[in-house]
């Protein structure tokens, strides 16, 4: 569900859920009845720290995180993303786009239309050199993922 989302962001939309299912008065164990009361807290907290930790995890073996960890690099480059390391992995069309591989022409179609307009360089042009080429080397994955499934 949140499969794009930075952690950091999960991570404080998060805190807030469990900081107020602490304080409302309305849990599964009411929370008068002392140590027994906070039991359904403390156990939302420990699931919600799980799915943290597994959408951290996810989130990086997905390599969403690589654009933002480029971007925060001392000269700019990933060294997961040379050309390289490219040529070995496995490159998924379908996870480019984000679509499903059942997907029909017309949602290939649409979804390469959202993606170009998120990373088309032209639409960055007003940001700096470095987001200018993330995005340029975005776009051309997204066209390689497109050419791709148009086939």
């Amino acid at each position: 569900m949140f499969e794009r989302t930075d952690p950091r962001t999960l991570k404080t939309w998060l805190i807030i859920a469990a900081v107020v299912y602490l304080l409302l008065p309305y849990d599964l164990f009411p929370d008068f009845l002392g140590l027994p009361g906070r039991i359904d807290d403390l156990l939302l907290m420990a699931w919600l720290a799980w799915y943290y930790r597994s959408h951290v995890r996810r989130f990086v073996a997905n390599g969403f995180g690589r654009e933002a960890g480029a971007a925060a690099g001392k000269d700019g480059a990933d060294p997961r993303s040379t050309a390289k390391s490219r040529s070995t992995e496995t490159f998924d069309a379908y996870s480019v786009l984000g679509i499903s591989p059942s997907a029909s022409s017309d949602a290939i179609t649409a979804a390469y239309r959202a993606r170009m307009s998120e990373y088309h360089p032209d639409k960055v042009a007003h940001l700096g050199e470095e987001l200018q080429k993330l995005a340029h080397a975005k776009s051309q994955e997204i066209q390689l993922a497109y050419r791709q499934l148009r086939k």
